[in-house]
């Protein structure tokens, strides 16, 4: 059977591997735009200048030889918190050509320890799943522009697998510097599974974090961070207005299923509410750590604002499938998650443009987050209808299997 081919999946791999590479690294040596954005911006927090206004953002990037314009931060403002630009006061320390080749490294480097621990947990479909996870185009496009993404997603993975609460805290609460709205979930999971010493260490490494950046910041930074925010999702469409038709087909959340006439008010506030009520009380009483974790990110992804690489997180419904017995439902999940092998949101939507009025194509349009509320909808369904009586929680599968992986690939 091809399922079970070897040589067919070495093959497979080898291909998923020069997918990602080609997607990946090899574009963010080029471009990278993101992580030049929050490095500019921890670059000004350090010198004292105003790192959420673009005037002075691009004063900053002159000054270190940076050809940005106004304009470009304008088009792209500066929306990290000042946690994350205290984490980056190292590599803002460097000229950015080393800044950068040092935090695509880690960003390489974390990627591909995940892949092996998430492989080594599928044991014998180890081959299969790397190439899948290598495959995953989120990550792909989070990679080309350098995106803190990775490095969140990375470490949140590496948070649930490890063993030790005050290193699984110490990555959490990395993680959350940089992107809360995508750590959140897991920190409401470590309290439900009374993880409490890897709570209380995520928590003190945030408020460090956040009591270091808001002190150096200079007056006037909160105003502007909050016209930032508005730029970007304070719009109908969720996007700065100066962006392109085409960027509103890169989000993945919710947001963008329910019409115009209903978004930001109390039918959008209720349909998250759902969501959220249904995960926190599937997820606390799922029987496999793996379910919990599964349910979690695919609720993280449709709550909030999220674009495709954020998606990533994504990474952790691989395990949930890979336990299922119902194979029906594996075999539905899997397609589900194929969808996401490509950017096809983006790609539709740079051949036909936003092309609404026709039925078939709006539903081109967001097939990626129809997908994912069909993969939060089947897992809340399984979680709650055919959980087992007892509840394995993870501290004791973290105590087994995982903490021998970590060990085994730990640098």
């Amino acid at each position: 059977m091809w399922l079970s081919n070897r040589w067919l999946w070495r093959v497979i791999f080898i291909a998923a591997a020069i997918y990602f590479v080609v997607r990946g690294p090899w574009r963010a040596v080029h471009d990278s735009g993101d992580f030049l954005l929050v490095y500019t911006a921890a670059r000004s927090w350090l010198h004292g200048v105003n790192p959420y206004i673009a005037a002075d953002l691009a004063i900053t990037a002159r000054n270190g030889g940076i050809p940005l314009t106004e304009t470009d931060f304008v088009i792209s403002p500066s929306v990290y918190l000042p946690p994350a630009l205290t984490l980056l006061t190292p590599l803002a320390l460097l000229p950015w050509a080393v800044a950068k080749t040092i935090w695509l490294a880690c960003l390489l480097a974390l990627t591909l320890w995940n892949v092996v621990v998430f492989a080594r947990l599928a044991k014998q479909w180890a081959v299969p799943v790397a190439s899948f996870l290598l495959a995953f185009a989120p990550v792909h496009s989070g990679f080309s522009k350098g995106q803190p993404s990775v490095l969140v997603c990375g470490l949140i993975f590496l948070s649930v697998f490890t063993a030790n609460p005050d290193i699984a805290g110490l990555l959490l609460g990395i993680a959350a510097c940089f992107k809360p709205q995508l750590a959140i979930g897991f920190f409401l999971l470590a309290a439900g599974q009374r993880q409490f010493r890897k709570l209380i260490v995520a928590c003190a490494v945030g408020l460090i974090a956040s009591g270091i950046g808001v002190a150096f910041v200079v007056p006037g930074w909160y105003p502007a961070l909050s016209a930032n925010v508005r730029n970007i999702v304070g719009s109908v469409s969720g996007l700065n207005s100066a962006s392109g038709p085409i960027s509103w087909y890169q989000l993945v959340n919710l947001h963008i299923l329910i019409p115009e006439a209903l978004t930001r008010t109390s039918f959008e506030l209720i349909a998250y509410a759902i969501i959220v009520a249904i995960t926190a009380i599937a997820a606390v009483r799922a029987a496999d750590w793996r379910m919990s974790t599964a349910l979690i990110a695919s609720a993280t992804v449709l709550i909030g604002y999220h674009r495709f690489y954020e998606a990533q997180i994504m990474w952790f419904d691989v395990p949930a499938i890979l336990f299922l017995s119902q194979k029906p439902l594996s075999y539905i999940l899997w397609a589900l998650h194929a969808v996401f092998l490509v950017p096809g949101q983006t790609m539709i939507a740079l051949r036909v443009g936003m092309q609404t009025n026709n039925p078939l194509w709006a539903l081109l349009l967001r097939h990626e987050t129809i997908a994912v509320v069909l993969i939060w909808m089947i897992f809340a369904w399984i979680t709650i209808r055919h959980r087992e009586a007892g509840q394995a929680s993870a501290p004791a599968w973290m105590k087994s299997a995982v903490q021998s992986i970590i060990v085994s690939v730990s640098p």
